[in-house]
């Protein structure tokens, strides 16, 4: 009978017994030791470009949940050692929140590699409370502005400056890049291209009459500083030496200039 079965319609194809050992190895891939695991997936990282202070915040918060939960294989890893882990730090709800994330974000490698066979962490939250700035009133700007000697020329730089991003509510960032280009003075508004924006994308934002005045009084006297000091460039708002108060990204330059 036993040597019937292995013939006939109770044959079990080579191919299909191939398949089980496939099916056992796989399995067996999750038996991997963490720090070998940890090495595979530290030299993605770099290859990909991620900035070694961030690997190393990741590498620090899951060094420690392994420390503290002695465990070495990848197979011991679950919601209780998080769990275990995030209730024995004494730190603040916001320091826990950036070490979950950075546990989170080696464990979605693991599963990538095969080194885990469930994504077990993702119901894992930890709320925070959020604190809100209250913003500044008119009152307040206007209180701001009273304060600054605007018969020197830092003094009224950094009035121009915070009128306009006050009436236009651009980035800082952006109000250093921003160049006599961006100014459209017949049609009263700037017009800032894709390179000085975060969005990368054209925005047209309208300006009064008063913040044109002062743009353009700015320029002017910028323009002085710039001739004393034989520096040439188009920015807005500059230094007392003449010089830019943001460096353009060398990026953004190449771009413009191709």
């Amino acid at each position: 009978m036993e040597r019937n079965r292995k013939h006939g319609v109770f044959a079990v194809k080579e191919k299909s017994t191939d398949l089980l050992l496939t099916i056992n190895e796989s399995a067996k891939s999750t038996d991997q030791l963490i720090d070998e695991a940890l090495k595979a997936i530290y030299k993605q990282m770099k290859v990909e470009g991620i900035r070694d202070r961030t690997i190393q915040t990741y590498e620090y918060a899951f060094q420690q949940m392994v420390k503290f939960s002695k465990i070495k294989y990848t197979k011991e890893l679950n919601q209780n050692v998080i769990y275990d882990y995030l209730g024995s730090i004494e730190v603040s709800p916001q320091t826990k929140l950036i070490r979950l994330k950075s546990i989170k974000a080696l464990l979605s490698r693991f599963f990538n590699n095969g080194f885990l066979k469930e994504r077990f962490w993702s119901g894992i939250k930890i709320k925070i409370d959020k604190e809100f700035k209250k913003g500044a009133d008119i009152s307040d700007i206007e209180k701001l502005l009273s304060l600054i000697d605007k018969s020197s020329f830092i003094g009224f730089r950094d009035s121009v400056a915070i009128l306009t991003l006050l009436k236009t509510g651009i980035r800082i960032k952006t109000l250093g890049l921003l160049e006599a280009k961006h100014i459209d003075y017949k049609n009263k508004c700037l017009l800032l291209d894709g390179s000085i924006l975060k969005s990368h994308n054209q925005l047209k934002l309208p300006i009064d009459d008063q913040l044109l005045d002062m743009l353009r009084a700015l320029i002017d006297v910028s323009s002085g500083i710039k001739g004393y000091y034989d520096i040439e460039h188009s920015f807005v708002f500059i230094t007392q030496n003449g010089l830019p108060i943001s460096k353009p990204n060398p990026l953004i330059a190449r771009f413009q200039n191709s």
